[in-house]
């Protein structure tokens, strides 16, 4: 099986961890060896369009996957033997003149594949569109419902090798299995145009082939509503996009943490923002946070020259937000030694609240609630 590591920055806007992440190519010699064994897929060697038609002309044995040259009612989903949650797909396909399928995430999901070139208007049904719920037991003219069309018709004319990418996330269950969020589709594209941007689902779309929400599943690729050919079919699993904010906000914290100790005072300086704001609980001030700086800047000289020893930590009782935002909360433990007296320890109820920009995660309001005390820092140790 061949595999290829991203490069770093294409995890950067969608939480994915560039070290421990594999693309992994479904599409190998044994062009089929990835699925679930179905009737009427098979891998050629060399894939047409026939113009005008919805049909293909196929030649040779190879790792191009098709489900046949013509539309038959009769071919199966082509489903993966793997399931996935969250996911990253990136398929290459071919589809001729009126010619329909469909990328269904985990069996469920369905991100239509359509041929729409030069459409004025399109829908969910278009080409990179989240296709539309069904339920027969409501009424008629609302049978179908739900459905996200694509920002903009990205289809190129039929016969011609196109490039679909789908970040998805799947569907978030509590511990007594309730769904607390739907299924979304972070990012899709088409073609290198982004068509679709946090679109959610509350359920499976119409004639998904499996039922039911689910935190994993297959990925499927419809057979039965007109020819389809994919000459690549990669999927790279995704971290769970909390997590990684964590980690990153972890490390964040961790720099702040090494800056204090050095007395570095350009790289604390650095984990501010700009327009950021200080609010003091206890005297009960709110000021720019440049001016806290500009009074601290001393402080961190004192440290790096060796004529105070300074140490601050953080723990956490929660910690809200998404990919760009967060709101901490928690103590922060402050310990300053001038040389030669002992060391004096100070316990602050923290909130900050910070911003993710181009250049990481920034402070924005830091809030020292008031003193805390030891018992209270040992509490959250003890909640880890």
């Amino acid at each position: 099986m061949k595999f290829r590591i991203l490069p770093a920055f294409a995890f950067a806007t969608f939480g994915l961890c560039a070290s421990s992440v594999w693309a992994k190519e479904l599409l190998q010699d044994r062009a089929l060896e990835s699925f679930r064994s179905v009737d009427g897929w098979h891998g050629v060697a060399a894939v047409v369009a026939v113009p005008e038609k919805a049909e293909f002309k196929t030649s040779g044995e190879g790792r191009i996957v098709v489900n046949g040259d013509i539309k038959d009612l009769k071919i199966p989903y082509l489903l993966t033997k793997d399931e996935y949650g969250d996911v990253h797909i990136e398929l290459e396909f071919m589809v001729p003149r009126g010619s329909n399928s469909g990328v269904y995430v985990m069996g469920r999901y369905e991100v239509q594949i359509l041929d729409s070139f030069g459409r004025p208007r399109f829908g969910s049904g278009d080409l990179g569109g989240i296709y539309e719920r069904f339920d027969p037991s409501r009424p008629k003219e609302k049978q179908g419902f739900e459905g996200t069309p694509p920002k903009a018709n990205a289809a190129k004319s039929p016969g011609e090798w196109q490039k679909m990418e789908i970040f998805f996330r799947a569907p978030r269950f509590d511990v007594a299995g309730n769904k607390t969020r739907d299924a979304t589709f972070e990012k899709v594209f088409v073609n290198g145009v982004l068509v679709q941007e946090n679109a959610t689902t509350t359920g499976p779309t119409r004639s998904a082939p499996m039922e039911g929400d689910a935190a994993r599943g297959p990925i499927a690729i419809q057979g039965d509503h007109g020819p389809i050919a994919i000459r690549s079919f990669q999927v790279i699993p995704m971290a769970d996009a909390d997590q990684v904010r964590l980690a990153e906000l972890d490390a964040y914290w961790a720099n702040v943490s090494r800056a204090v100790n050095e007395g570095d005072f350009e790289a604390y300086q650095a984990t501010c923002h700009d327009e950021g704001v200080l609010v003091g609980g206890t005297k009960k001030y709110s000021q720019p946070l440049a001016a806290a700086l500009a009074r601290w800047k001393k402080d961190f000289g004192d440290t790096r020259e060796g004529r105070v020893k300074a140490e601050v930590a953080f723990r956490f009782s929660k910690r809200l937000g998404d990919a760009t935002t967060a709101h901490e909360t928690g103590i922060f433990r402050f310990i300053s030694q001038p040389a030669g007296e002992p060391p004096k320890v100070e316990y602050i109820h923290l909130e900050g609240l910070l911003v993710k920009k181009q250049d990481g995660w920034k402070i924005l309001m830091e809030y020292q609630r008031g003193p805390a005390t030891e018992a209270e820092w040992q509490a959250l140790e003890n909640s880890k």
